[in-house]
């Protein structure tokens, strides 16, 4: 593999941002739905969302579930996905 240092304008180079705290604007909220919609429209299903959310190797998201909880992230993946349809017993 080539390796070559990173010029100034890379447009790869890794860029994070946080939401501002504003009044009135749930910034951990906009971020965890971004982060669902984004992994719903790769294809991964909301079980591995979840997943995603509660493992320690993804911090964003990691970092929403710890402070809000999984009913949180459930409730954004449902949003999301829609509410799953009911199992139906035979």
């Amino acid at each position: 593999m080539a390796e070559k240092d990173l010029e100034d304008d890379d447009p790869y180079e890794f860029v994070a941002v946080r939401f501002p705290m504003e009044p009135g604007v749930d910034g951990q909220e906009a971020m965890a739905r971004c982060f669902v919609e984004e992994y719903a429209l790769m294809g991964v299903p909301r079980r591995k969302i979840l997943q995603i959310f509660s493992s320690q190797m993804f911090a964003g998201a990691h970092a929403v579930y710890e402070e809000r909880g999984e009913a949180f992230i459930q409730r954004i993946i449902d949003d999301v996905f829609g509410a799953e349809p009911a199992m139906e017993v035979s």
